[in-house]
C-alpha cells in the first residue's frame, strides 16, 4: 500500500515539474514574441522617418524643417519612448528566461539583438534627444544660426541607430525562427 502511494507521489509531482517547464517555455515564447512585435515596430518608426522625411530634410527651408521636426518629435516622443525600451526590457527577459540555453545560436542571436537595441537607444539619449530638446525651442520665424549643423547630426547619429535597430531586428527574428522553444505536448 505504501508502495503504491509513494508512486503517485512521484507521479504527481512529475507532472508537477512537466507543467512548470510548459508554463516556463510559455512564458518565453511570449515574451520573444512581444519583444520582436516591439522591436519591429519602433524599427519601422526609424526606418520609415529615415527614408520618408530625411532625404527631403536638407531640401527644407529653415521653417519648414523646425516645424516638421518639431511635429514629428511632438508625435514620436510618448510612442518610441515605450517601444525601444520595451523590446529591449522583453530581451533581457527572454535572456533570463533562457540562461540555461547560453550555447544555444537563439539566446546568442537574442543577445547580439540586445546589444543593437542597446546601441540605438545610446545613441537616442546621448544625441537625438539633446538635439531635439533643442530644436522644440526654436522658432521657425527666427531660426537659431548653425541650425543646419545640428539638423545634419541629427541625420547622421539618426542613421546610425536605425542601422543598429535594423541589425537587432534581424538577430532577434533569426531567434525566434532557431528558438526551439515549443507550446503544447
Amino acid at each position: 500500500m505504501r508502495l503504491a502511494i509513494g508512486s503517485q507521489v512521484v507521479d504527481m509531482v512529475s507532472q508537477l515539474r512537466v507543467s512548470e517547464d510548459r508554463l516556463m517555455t510559455f512564458g518565453t515564447t511570449i515574451a520573444r514574441y512581444s519583444s520582436l512585435m516591439l522591436a519591429a515596430l519602433s524599427t519601422g518608426v526609424l526606418f520609415g522617418t529615415k527614408t520618408s522625411l530625411g532625404p527631403s530634410t536638407r531640401d527644407f527651408t529653415a521653417a519648414t524643417y523646425i516645424e516638421m521636426q518639431q511635429a514629428t518629435v511632438r508625435n514620436l516622443r510618448p510612442v518610441m519612448g515605450t517601444l525601444l525600451p520595451g523590446a529591449a526590457a522583453g530581451n533581457v527577459l527572454v535572456l533570463a528566461l533562457t540562461a540555461g540555453e547560453r550555447r544555444s545560436p537563439a539566446w546568442a542571436l537574442t543577445a547580439g539583438g540586445l546589444a543593437a537595441q542597446l546601441t540605438a537607444l545610446a545613441l537616442t539619449g546621448a544625441v537625438e534627444l539633446p538635439i531635439n530638446a533643442q530644436v522644440l525651442t526654436w522658432s521657425p520665424e527666427d531660426p537659431p544660426p548653425g541650425w543646419q549643423e545640428l539638423r545634419d547630426r541629427w541625420d547622421r547619429v539618426h542613421t546610425g541607430r536605425t542601422v543598429a535597430a535594423v541589425l537587432g531586428l534581424a538577430c532577434l527574428a533569426a531567434a525566434t525562427f532557431q528558438s526551439d522553444t515549443k507550446v503544447g505536448p
